[in-house]
């Protein structure tokens, strides 16, 4: 991810200040009057991290440019087919397999760095003016 903020035009400087911050960091957990011993966090972001939801949109921003440079179709009648609002995206298509497609592109580029489309809240429609498209 870090490697594709300049893609934004994000200072390599700030970059390798943000790389610092999530990559040493330790942390420890408070249950009750219970603190726990150091220990270092991984990956990712702490619970309610101000930085999370800004990360979180250059990774959606990142995947979704991999689905525009597809082009299969991205205009239909003249308006965009995919559309974004906050974690939730949209992807119209001029026929099942255009849509299919770019729903694969979006799912691959997104996994590259690392979000994950969850399955169970994923939904789709197909509709026609033709009662036999398919």
């Amino acid at each position: 991810m870090y490697n594709n903020f300049n893609e934004f035009g994000i200072p390599m400087k700030l970059v390798g200040l943000i790389h610092m911050c999530l990559n040493e960091t330790y942390t420890r957990d408070r249950v009750g009057k219970h603190v726990s011993d150091t220990f270092a966090a991984k990956n990712g972001f702490k619970q309610g991290d101000v930085l999370s939801p800004l990360f979180f949109n250059f990774a959606l921003k990142y995947a979704i440019r991999r689905v525009h440079v597809n082009q299969n179709g991205f205009k239909l009648d003249g308006t965009h087919q995919l559309v974004v609002y906050a974690d939730d995206i949209y992807i119209l298509g001029g026929s099942v397999h255009a849509m299919k497609e770019n729903t694969e592109t979006l799912v691959v580029a997104s996994k590259e760095i690392g979000l994950e489309v969850n399955d169970d809240k994923t939904k789709y429609m197909v509709m026609s003016r033709n009662q036999n498209a398919r």
